[in-house]
């Protein structure tokens, strides 16, 4: 099938990675896995998640105090982008 320029019908879709800048600069490991903290605010973390609604994809992305686990921001949107974040 190669040789003669052929493809099957039924295929699997594949991975394809792309590369993007964003996320290649080097990024300091300041929490050491010390996630109980004592100061308020010292460490917000986050989460980046999707739902579906009305058959559609959504990102949820929320901003976490690691001090008292207090939800300090949130943002949720069609498009995974700079602007949700």
């Amino acid at each position: 099938m190669k040789e003669q320029g052929l493809v099957s019908t039924y295929t699997v879709a594949q991975f394809k990675p792309h590369k993007a800048a964003c996320n290649d600069a080097a990024t300091a490991y300041v929490l050491n896995r010390e996630f109980e903290q004592t100061k308020t605010r010292r460490f917000v973390v986050s989460d980046l998640t999707y739902v579906k609604v009305q058959n559609k994809w959504h990102y949820i992305c929320v901003l976490i105090d690691l001090f008292n686990r207090e939800i300090v921001g949130h943002s949720a949107g069609p498009n995974k982008d700079a602007a949700l974040v």
